[in-house]
C-alpha cells in the first residue's frame, strides 16, 4: 500500500529562495524611490520656472493693454522667497493690489537685474525697465538650478 501522506514529488519554496526574492524587490524599490525623488525635484523646479515666466508675461500683457491705465511690474524677494505682481511704477509691499506668489519647492538664489529686484514694463511698448536673470534652485537639492532671462525688449525666456 502506498503512503498517501508522503509525496516525494511535491515542490515548494525554500526560505532561502523567498529571502533572495525579497532582497531583489527591496533593491528595485530603493532604486525606484530614488529615481522618483529626483524626478519630483526636477519637475517642481521646472514648474516654478514656468510659474514665474507666466507672472512676468502677465505683468507685461497687463501693461501693454493699459489695464486700469497703469503699468505693471514684478518684484522678487530673496529673503521671503516670493514673487509679487504689482500695479504702478514702484513696488509697495503693503499695497492691497499686489498679487503675491510664494515659491514652495524652489528658492530664488540670485537676482541679477542691475541692482534692483523689480522688473517694470513700459506702457504700450512692453519693454522691461531692466534686463538680467533670476536663478532658481531646488530646495531639496541646491545643485539643481533653472535660470530665467529677462530681455530689455520685455521678452522672458
Amino acid at each position: 500500500m502506498q503512503n498517501i501522506l508522503k509525496n516525494n514529488n511535491a515542490r515548494g519554496i525554500t526560505l532561502l529562495e523567498l529571502l533572495v526574492v525579497l532582497g531583489v524587490l527591496a533593491i528595485v524599490a530603493t532604486l525606484l524611490t530614488g529615481a522618483l525623488a529626483e524626478f519630483r525635484t526636477t519637475s517642481a523646479l521646472a514648474e516654478a520656472k514656468s510659474e514665474i515666466i507666466g507672472i512676468l508675461r502677465d505683468a507685461r500683457s497687463r501693461t501693454i493693454a493699459s489695464r486700469n491705465n497703469m503699468q505693471y511690474g514684478v518684484h522678487f524677494d530673496l529673503a521671503e522667497n516670493i514673487v509679487a505682481l504689482f500695479e504702478g511704477d514702484t513696488y509697495n509691499a503693503v499695497s492691497p493690489s499686489n498679487e503675491i506668489y510664494r515659491l514652495r519647492a524652489s528658492r530664488i538664489t540670485a537676482i541679477v537685474l542691475g541692482g534692483t529686484s523689480d522688473v517694470i514694463f513700459a506702457r504700450l511698448s512692453g519693454t522691461a525697465s531692466v534686463s538680467g536673470t533670476i536663478v532658481l534652485s531646488a530646495t531639496r537639492d541646491s545643485s539643481k538650478t533653472e535660470t530665467i532671462t529677462i530681455l530689455t525688449s520685455g521678452v522672458v525666456q
